[in-house]
């Protein structure tokens, strides 16, 4: 392999870490344009969140053509309709809803939707045995092994066999995602978990004797305001 001659530089689970990274191709469906600016980008996963701003084209009506934001209750407020319901939808989840909602008020309630600006304002948090721990920006092809390259890797105190992702579903309940970063990392872990708005990466020490504990203590003291995750002392969360 053509980086082995700076292997030397890193420590060796950093190395082999890179080395696997750049051999992982992206999911066509995740991958992005380099020509395709960063505003623009759409995925079928992507969630319309507080804040984004929505692109709404109607294709036999223009004059409603508008561009809104969604509110901090996650609705947008539109002509003929009012109020309706934005966050928490994928652009085309929501974009089928506007065709219903229009459908009492125009013939062909034709549109589409479109993210101006979202991915710039979601991010995810990556924390625990990792040389630079924090928040990082999403990006629609971030995945788990991409995130902790951003934060330069894992150290050598880390547990890469025991990384959990913390989530909140749609309904807002909270799950958890085990992986074996270890397995991973020798190309043995499957397919490498793409990362959602507002996931919490976690990986542990490799000596602790309560996962659970470790992660509700790292949780109290370190999450930034906006993440919260409940975890009791049988490790439910």
């Amino acid at each position: 392999m053509i980086f082995a001659s700076h292997f030397g530089k890193f420590p060796a689970c950093w190395a082999l870490l890179l080395a696997v990274a750049l051999s992982t191709p992206v999911p066509a469906q995740q991958a992005v344009p380099a020509s395709a600016p960063a505003e623009a980008v759409q995925t079928a996963d992507y969630r319309i969140t507080q804040g984004d701003e929505l692109a709404l084209k109607f294709f036999y009506v223009p004059e409603l053509n508008e561009t809104a934001t969604v509110r901090p209750d996650g609705k947008i407020n539109l002509a003929l309709i009012g109020d309706i319901q934005a966050a928490e939808l994928t652009p085309e989840q929501f974009a089928q809803h506007l065709r219903v909602a229009y459908a009492n008020h125009l013939r062909h309630p034709e549109v589409t939707v479109e993210i101006e600006k979202g991915f710039a304002r979601q991010q995810v948090f990556v924390g625990g045995e990792v040389a630079h721990p924090g928040m990082q920006p999403l990006t629609p092809s971030l995945t788990l092994m991409r995130a902790l390259i951003v934060a330069q890797g894992l150290k050598d105190t880390a547990a890469p066999n025991r990384v959990v992702i913390l989530r909140r579903d749609a309904t807002g309940a909270s799950q958890v995602i085990e992986t074996n970063f270890a397995r991973q990392m020798r190309g043995k872990g499957g397919a490498d978990p793409v990362l959602q708005p507002y996931d919490v990466v976690l990986v542990p020490p490799s000596r602790v004797a309560g996962l659970n504990k470790w992660i509700d203590l790292y949780i109290r003291r370190n999450l930034p305001i906006g993440f919260s995750y409940n975890i009791n002392d049988r490790g439910e969360y």
